[in-house]
Order: structure tokens, then C-alpha cells, then sequence
């Protein structure tokens, strides 16, 4: 694990052997995990990963092209399970 000192206004410097695929001008996501560890992610990183699992998505008829709508409809069926009220399917 390498050790970086946070500079004046919080800069950060990435060690050298970490900015593989990182250019100047690119911007990164900044979290800090349960463990108190800085989590720097490429926004570039992040759309192209996004990208890729969306296009797997597509095209389907059983998921609605509104992902909020479909989510809540799940949500509302369970809901409905821990009521005890099921809706039949019908014959």
C-alpha cells in the first residue's frame, strides 16, 4: 500500500504506478469506504461500465423503459406479499 500526504486546499497526489488509464483533465469520484480508505473512481470509468451493463437491459418487453416504474412495481408486490394479499394470476 503506498502513502500520500494531503497537501495545502487537500490535494492529493496518486502515486505514479496507480494513474494507469488517468489523464490529465479527467475527473474522478471521491468516497471514503467503512474503513476510512479514499476511494477515487474515473467518471470516465463509471459511464463506460454503466454503458455497457444498460445495453444488456434493452429491448426487453417485461421491463418497462422507465427503470423508477419498474423498481416501484416490484416494491409494490412485495409490499402486498407481507400484507398477505396476493393478486392471482388469472386462468
Amino acid at each position: 500500500m503506498d502513502r500520500v500526504a494531503i497537501e495545502s486546499g487537500f490535494r492529493v497526489t496518486v502515486p505514479k504506478k496507480m494513474r494507469n488509464g488517468l489523464k490529465i483533465g479527467d475527473e474522478l469520484r471521491v468516497t471514503v469506504d467503512y474503513a476510512g480508505r479514499i476511494i477515487l473512481v474515473s467518471e470516465k470509468q463509471i459511464r463506460s461500465t454503466l454503458q455497457r451493463t444498460a445495453g444488456m437491459w434493452s429491448g426487453r418487453r417485461d421491463i418497462p423503459n422507465d427503470g423508477v416504474a419498474y423498481v416501484n412495481r416490484l416494491r409494490k408486490g412485495r409490499r402486498l406479499r407481507r400484507l398477505g394479499v396476493t393478486r392471482r394470476a388469472p386462468r
